[in-house]
């Protein structure tokens, strides 16, 4: 083999546009056309997408372009469909306090609670049906006796029609209690 076969070739002439580099030393050399492909260069050429299709500028396929548009739909999209899919008008409606009670007909007048009002007073009790069988609202008056000191015949007096009702287990009796006098 001859030495010609070894040298290397000869570096190309300097491309038009490409500045020198300063290396560490102070002297300069020129850039590589190797170092410029690996730059970006803005693309001239034309793609058929959506935003020429519709006459818009380029600049609108820029990431942060697009990810405002997709977040504008999507709120769009929330707030639509909380208009047309969300919920009922009426808010539910919350039972508070006692349930479970069995009306008394002979109360006509809202009146308080026993316990919340002064012992003379006329108020009305509540006693619950803790046996597992039916029970009248009169068998629940010895306990309104014991509990408010009055007598039975004027318990009895007040609640004539609630006497004979059939209270059923774990229902709640409204017994009216008449005002001392």
């Amino acid at each position: 083999m001859t030495e010609q076969n070894f040298r290397t070739p000869p570096i190309p002439p300097q491309a038009p546009g490409i500045p020198p580099i300063k290396t560490s030393s102070g002297t300069t050399t020129q850039a590589s056309p190797q170092a410029v492909v690996n730059s970006v260069t803005p693309n001239t050429s034309f793609e058929r997408n959506f935003a020429t299709d519709l006459g818009l500028p380029s600049s609108i396929l820029q990431t942060k372009v697009m990810s405002g548009i997709f977040g504008g739909i999507l709120i769009l999209g929330m707030i639509l469909g909380g208009i047309f899919f969300g919920g009922s008008s009426s808010a539910p409606v919350q039972n508070s306090g006692l349930q479970g009670i069995i009306k008394n007909p002979d109360i006509t007048t809202r009146m308080r609670r026993c316990g919340t009002t002064d012992n003379t007073s006329a108020c009305i009790l509540y006693i619950v049906n803790h046996t597992r069988y039916d029970r009248l609202a009169e068998s629940f008056f010895d306990d309104a006796v014991k509990l408010t000191g009055r007598q039975k015949y004027l318990i009895s007096i007040e609640n004539p029609q609630y006497a004979k009702m059939k209270i059923p287990p774990g229902y709640f009796v409204e017994v009216k209690i008449p005002a001392l006098k």
